[in-house]
């Protein structure tokens, strides 16, 4: 396995020297492409906010933009109820308005990292989703709201809440301190993303299968439950919890 990953590193250093350098410019246009190809619309601060490493000055990335709009390569477009200008990639034009004809949410729920790159950018994150994320891991105990490190719940495309949990790894035991829940999944409203309604028992049941996940993820046997908000809501995933542990084989 060493021989072939060393025989392909070789290959693969080979063409990076026959293409030869590449210029600021260059790279910032495949740094835009990248970036519109992942959030599918952006606003230039989100462009800003994406990929933050390596750091540009503003006026090499304005440059490659402009130049990509000249080309057509990059259409300026008008969100409703959005102010301001919006940039999408022209191939992505056709995807877009499929999109709204049609919204095909995700689905499944699961936990992302406060560092996944849907989190990247909080003002885009509160903007398109109404989450409004913070990670309090200097934040002193006292002063926290959600916790130490909050994993944002991913439930059918939309934000409904996060959970603070920490592993007990010589106890195999999955610590959930706090799940917090949004305040308009908390109460069957409507979602920011959309106006449908979210199932609120299909949710609770997906957040629990994605703690047992979690739980198996860390070498947990167990599941312990501590605060939820609003409390209401426990019995409802302490229930789930139990019935995803009594279903699991011994």
């Amino acid at each position: 396995m060493g021989r072939w990953a060393t025989v392909i590193s070789r290959a693969g250093a080979r063409r990076a020297a026959a293409a030869g350098p590449v210029t600021a410019v260059e790279f910032q246009r495949w740094h835009l492409e990248r970036s519109l190809r992942a959030m599918g619309a952006a606003t230039e601060l989100d462009l800003a906010r994406y990929l933050t490493f390596p750091r540009f000055q503003p006026g090499v990335r304005r440059t490659a933009l402009r130049g990509m709009l000249e080309r057509g390569e990059i259409t300026a477009i008008e969100l409703e109820g959005s102010a301001g200008r919006w940039l999408a990639l022209t191939s992505d034009l056709p995807a877009l308005a499929r999109a709204e004809r049609g919204p095909a949410l995700s689905r499944g729920t699961t936990f992302l990292s406060p560092f996944d790159s849907l989190m990247w950018h909080r003002d885009r994150v509160a903007r398109l989703f109404g989450f409004d994320y913070r990670i309090e891991v200097y934040t002193p105990g006292p002063k926290r709201v959600h916790g130490y490190y909050t994993l944002p719940i991913l439930h059918h495309g939309h934000l409904i809440g996060r959970v603070d949990a920490k592993s007990h790894r010589a106890d195999r035991k999955l610590e959930v301190r706090h799940v917090h829940f949004e305040p308009w999944f908390a109460s069957t409203g409507t979602p920011p993303l959309g106006p449908d309604r979210l199932d609120q028992d299909e949710a609770i049941a997906g957040v629990a299968s994605a703690l047992g996940s979690l739980a198996s993820f860390v070498g947990g046997d167990d599941v312990e439950l501590g605060r939820v908000t609003p409390r209401r809501l426990r019995p409802a995933l302490v229930r789930r919890l139990r019935l995803r542990r009594d279903e699991s084989p011994a």
